[in-house]
Parts: structure tokens; C-alpha cells; sequence
């Protein structure tokens, strides 16, 4: 966006404000817009302008209201008077305990990904500015969860302003793509997926959907289109996958590897052919089943049921009918452009300014806390400087701005001396945090949880009854109990000794090991720790430990601790960059899996660069896609890849 029009609208925001009883079109246009009363031919190109920018305030959180008035004592005529009221604008006063803001704090580290993380971010930043939220150190023990399907935002938004939605759907149970029509009643998390709950007006009843099998682009329709939803309708819904039954799968395993899988299965007595071993595998949704059976290859035999053996081969064929292809080809870098629900550069300086009210700040910390350079934190205050209201003779009463040797202080901007409220999209974040929080609080933490998810609901733009249910419940973790084992030799600063399995090498090792921090990411718990066997940090899953025992204590190297970044993709010099195409169904993966230097195709689908540790990652990652995650290159990592799907269809069909 242009910086006239930047002005232009963060004027029109404080005009709006700053009037009591309503300002009129015409004022407006001439205050804001620069139109000259008697210009006729030009009002009507103004005006439309004036309706867009009304739409980009609302996406701010900033409605217009219009009403007819008088706009002067001495007027003899009614006219269309606009007005913001502030105390829709504004933050309202909140007091939160100092249980409250630790917990606060901590789940607004806890929702991950470059919007949902984003999201929570501005979410604490807006609260601290009001006073109601101290700097909090992060955690040791950090619960995670990640969330960066762009269908999320727009559903959530959808299920706030109670609209109904249409999209294309594609069905595993037939096959099938077809047209769905849907009152969004909440999102939720399972399994590590997301989905859509909601009334599918078609079928007449509730419907859950999963996002990743929406396609194209989401319909929606008007505001207040059906009834909310009963409480914890979202939550009785997503139950139902709890409720499926459990099937038992008959596996055949080659002996000595597919080690993971042997964590979960029970072996049976069977006639199996030399170098294999056959077991049952218990499962409730096969989808799910198929995407983690199929990453290991030809270790594994599916013998039955049918259907999931099937499945395996799909995803087998899938994958290795688009290994190496080039796909669409890139939208035009002019096209390339993602239109925002909101001008972000107007929204920053909303933000900014209650923060730079509150007393001199050095312009290097105004510009890291808000995610930009100095460069562009002072062309935003130069927006500002020129901004302010107009009285009724013309006068503007700008705002002060002065920056002196790297300092920057701002005064006399009332109207915006206040944080604006939560958007839906950053409410949702914090609560997504809070509930990430609920299986390690204690009994005593659990009502303050509680009593915080109803704060960030007031605290939103239309208030509580506008946020969308949500519910996130993580997969029983195997090895949880080796959580408080974790949890207290992190505290204690102790070793522990362990016995690790490596899926990728297919082997385990004994490790020594100091734990300096946990996280979760979703439903998988991670250790940080310093590895004795290889001198050096080392990220390890829970779910991988095999056995674990306390040991005789070994020091930590000087200069070892607890990484404040995220550490639970780990760069090294020795990684290798892959080339990969996500289909739009699987453009999650992006984010997920930390990709890069992404590119828009024609298709809808984008091409990324991700960087691993070892190739032969890459076919046991492809695999459960079926095809949706596309290998392009290097080239000796397709041809690898390319064996080893051969390796394991030839597997399945002999089996």
C-alpha cells in the first residue's frame, strides 16, 4: 500500500474517533480526501474511494457507524453523520492476576507458525500496551501447537460473523469431489489435523470436515445467517473420532527393521516366509493408518484388511508417479501478490503508537518489538507526523513526533493512546495457546485457565459471543509418562541415560544425555538436551525414547544452555536444500516442515526449498502423501527416491 494512502486512512480512522456526535460526508471528503465542494464530476470517483476505505477500517476492527443529525447547532438540515465509538475500538480494562499473565504469556509462545504465531504476538504486544501484561521470561517446559492452513483463518472468520460457507470437498469414502454448503460452528484439532465442524445444510445434520481435503476457493455468504451453536457443540462432535472403533490390522514386518512400528504392534505365531515376522496393528481411522504405513516402505507388508493395503499401494503409486515432474509452471511475479484482509502497514502503526505514548523508546527496540527494520519504522513515523484531526475551520492538529539521537518519543494523539481490540484470528491464537496448556496445568492453574479463555473473549472486536468454539486435544502421547522424568531433570540440571530409536537409520543408540528444555509441537513432545556420545545439542522425540534411567551425573561444557529460539528444526552446515512441489491440499507442509523461498504455481500449489539432514528422510516423508508432496530435486535425491518406491511396491505386490 502507498503511503498516501496509509494517511489517508489512519487520518479518516482518528476523524472518526475523535468525533463525538458524528462528522459528515461532505467534511469528510474535504477534510481527508482533498475534494472541493462544487467539483461535482470528481465527488462520485471520492466517494467510492471513501466506501472501499470504510471497508478497510471494519477489517482494522474499526466499525462505521452512519446515522442522520445535525452536524452543527445552527444547522437547518439533517445530514449522514460517521462516527467509530471508541469503546468498540478500544481494548476494555482487564486486570489479570499474576497467574494469569505467566499462563497468558506462556500460551501466546505456544501457538507456532508463521500466521498463527504472528497472530499471538500482536495479541500480547496490544495487551502489554494497555498495561495489562509484564514481560515474561519463556518457559523451560513450553507446550506447542502449530497451526498455518490459510482455510483456518477464513473459516474461523466465517464461524465469528455466523456465515454460511461453500467449498469443494473431496470425500476418501467415495472418491469424490463435490460442492458442500456449511454453518461453521468451530474448528478443532485431532490426530494432528485440523477441522471444520459445522451443520452441512444438504445433508441436514452436523459434519465434520477436514481442511486438508478442501479445495479451491471458500464461498461465503452474509453476516448472521443461522443460530450459534449449542456449547461444546464443536468439542461433542470431534468426540465422535474417540468414538470410532478400534480395527486390528494383520502386518507383515521384515526382521530387524521398521523398529518404530514395533513399538505399536503385537506380534503373532504364523507361517511367515524366512526374514519376516507378522503382528497386529491396532488403528481407528485409516486414513491416518495408510499415511504412517506407507512411510515405511518395503519394511512392511499390509496383509490385511484389504482396504488399507490398498491404500498403502495409492500412496506408493502416487508419490512415484510425481517424482521429478515440473508441475505448473510460476504465476507471474506481478500476479504473484497475495491480496490481506487488512492493510498491515496501517494496522502496525495503529499498534505502534500506544507503545511509543508511553514514554521515549530507542528507535533499534521500537523497530525489533514490531518486527521491522529501522528504516521502515521511520518512514511509519513520518506517516504519523502528518496525521490528526481537522476542526471545523481546517485547522489539523497533527501529531507530535520527534526523534533525537536513535530516540524516539510521540505525543498528542489521544485517539489512538489506547490499544486497539483482538481480531478473531489473534483471540483464537491465545486460546489455542491456553488449551495447548490445560494437560500439564495443575488443579490450581486449571480455573485460572479458565477465567483467561473469557478475558480474551471480551477483549475481542464483537466481544465473547463472536469467538468460534475450539478444541484441541492432543493424541494420547506414547512414553508420557516419562514427561515428569523429563520435566524434573530439566529443573534439576540432571543426566539421564537413554535408549533412542532412529526411524530414518532404522537402528538404536545409547545415549548420556543433560535435558535443558521440553517442548511440545502438536501432539509430539521434544527433549533438548546435551549429548555426552556426541558432544553437542541434540533435539530428541519422547515418543523415540525407549528406555530412560537416571545416571551417574556428568557437567555441562561452559557455555551450554537452553536456546530462547525455536528449536525444534535444527539447521546444520551439512544439510541438503530439496526441491519440492505442494499441491494446494498440502500446502500446510510449508510451514509445517519450516520450507523457504516458496513460489506461487499456477495450479494453486507453491514450490519450496526445505532443507534436510539425510536424504533417505525424503521417501519416508513423500510417502504419506501419495503424490500431493511432489520431489523435484537434486536429482540424485529423486533417483534414490524413485528405488525406493519401486522397492516397496514390489514389496506390496508380492506380498
Amino acid at each position: 500500500m502507498s503511503q498516501k494512502k496509509t494517511e489517508r486512512l489512519l487520518n479518516l480512522l482518528i476523524a472518526l474517533l475523535h468525533t463525538e456526535l458524528g462528522i459528515s460526508r461532505e467534511r469528510l471528503l474535504r477534510d481527508v480526501y482533498g475534494w472541493v465542494p462544487g467539483a461535482e464530476r470528481d465527488r462520485e470517483a471520492v466517494e467510492r474511494q471513501f466506501e472501499r476505505d470504510k471497508a478497510d477500517l471494519r477489517a482494522l476492527g474499526a466499525e462505521v457507524a452512519e446515522r442522520q443529525g445535525y452536524e452543527r447547532e445552527d444547522s437547518g438540515a439533517t445530514t449522514s453523520l460517521y462516527r467509530i465509538d471508541p469503546r468498540n475500538f478500544r481494548l476494555p480494562e482487564i486486570e489479570f492476576t499474576p497467574q494469569e499473565q505467566q499462563l497468558l504469556a506462556l500460551a501466546g509462545l505456544a501457538t507456532q507458525g508463521a500466521r498463527s504465531g504472528a497472530s499471538a504476538r500482536a495479541a500480547l504486544r496490544r495487551l502489554e500496551a494497555a498495561g495489562a501484561l509484564p514481560d515474561s521470561p519463556p518457559s523451560l517446559v513450553q507446550p506447542r501447537v502449530r497451526v498455518d492452513d490459510p482455510r483456518y483463518a477464513a473459516l474461523a472468520d466465517a464461524a465469528s460473523r455466523r456465515a454460511e460457507v461453500t467449498f469443494e470437498y473431496y470425500a476418501t469414502s467415495t472418491g469424490r469431489q463435490e460442492e458442500r454448503r456449511v454453518q461453521p460452528w468451530g474448528l478443532g484439532q485431532r490426530y494432528g489435523q485440523w477441522y471444520l465442524v459445522g451443520f452441512d445444510t444438504g445433508r441436514g445434520a452436523p459434519r465434520v470436515f477436514r481442511l486438508s481435503r478442501i479445495r479451491g476457493r471458500i464461498g461465503v455468504g452474509a453476516d448472521g445467517a443461522f443460530a450459534p451453536p449449542a456449547e461444546g457443540a464443536v468439542h461433542a462432535e470431534l468426540e465422535g473420532f474417540d468414538a470410532l472403533p478400534t480395527r486390528s490390522a494383520r502386518i507383515r514386518i521384515a526382521e530387524g527393521r521398521a523398529l518404530e512400528l514395533r513399538t505399536a504392534w503385537t506380534p503373532v505365531e504364523s507361517d511367515a516366509p524366512d526374514g519376516w515376522e507378522v503382528g497386529e496393528y491396532a488403528f481407528r481411522d485409516l486414513t491416518v493408518a495408510a499415511d504412517y504405513l506407507a512411510g515405511f516402505g518395503d519394511a512392511l507388508v499390509v496383509e490385511s484388511p484389504a482396504e488399507l493395503a490398498d491404500a498403502v499401494v495409492r500412496r506408493f503409486e502416487g508419490a512415484l508417479a510425481a517424482l521429478g515432474t515440473g508441475g505448473a509452471p510460476p504465476v507471474p511475479a506481478a500476479a504473484a501478490r497475495r491480496s490481506r484482509p487488512s492493510d498491515e502497514r496501517l494496522s502496525r502503526i495503529v499498534d505502534l503508537v500506544p507503545y511509543l505514548l508511553r514514554g521515549p523508546v530507542a528507535v533499534e527496540e521500537a523497530a525489533a518489538r514490531y518486527g521491522m527494520t529501522e528504516r521502515e519504522l521511520t518512514q511509519e513515523l513520518s506517516v504519523l507526523q502528518y496525521s490528526g484531526p481537522t476542526d471545523l475551520g481546517g485547522w489539523q492538529d497533527c501529531i507530535e513526533v520527534d526523534v533525537h539521537e536513535g530516540v524516539v518519543s510521540l505525543a498528542n494523539a489521544p485517539e489512538l493512546s489506547l490499544p486497539r481490540r483482538l481480531s478473531i484470528e489473534e483471540a483464537l491464537s491465545l486460546q489455542l495457546g491456553l488449551q495447548t496448556l490445560l494437560p500439564m496445568a495443575s488443579p490450581e492453574e486449571r480455573p485460572a485457565l479458565e477465567a483467561l479463555a473469557e478475558k480474551v473473549g471480551v477483549a475481542t472486536t464483537q466481544g465473547a459471543r463472536s469467538v468460534p468454539q475450539i478444541d484441541v486435544k492432543a493424541e494420547p502421547q506414547r512414553n508420557a509418562e516419562l514427561l515428569p522424568v523429563l520435566r524434573a531433570a530439566v529443573a534439576d540440571g540432571a543426566t539421564l541415560r537413554l535408549t533412542y530409536l532412529n526411524p530414518t537409520k532404522d537402528e538404536r543408540s545409547e545415549r548420556l544425555i543433560n535435558p535443558l528444555a521440553l517442548r511440545s509441537d502438536g501432539d509430539r513432545w521434544y527433549v533438548e538436551a546435551y549429548c555426552h556420545r556426541v558432544e553437542e545439542r541434540r533435539v530428541f522425540r519422547v515418543d523415540r525414547i525407549v528406555e530412560l534411567e537416571p545416571s551417574q551425573q556428568l557437567p555441562l561444557p561452559e557455555g551450554v544452555a537452553p536456546r530462547a529460539e525455536d528449536w525444534l528444526v535444527e539447521p546444520s552446515a551439512s544439510d541438503v536444500e530439496a526441491v519440492l512441489r505442494l499441491a494446494p491440499e498440502a500446502l500446510w507442509v510449508e510451514h509445517e516442515y519450516g520450507a523457504y523461498d516458496g513460489v506461487d504455481l499456477e495450479d494453486g500449489g507453491r514450490r519450496v526449498r526445505l532443507r534436510v539432514a539425510r536424504l533417505d528422510w525424503l521417501p519416508r516423508f513423500l510417502a504419506q502423501f501419495g503424490g500431493s508432496v511432489a520431489l523435484e530435486g537434486p536429482g540424485a535425491a529423486v533417483e534414490a527416491a524413485r528405488a525406493w518406491f519401486m522397492r516397496a511396491l514390489r514389496a506390496a505386490q508380492n506380498g
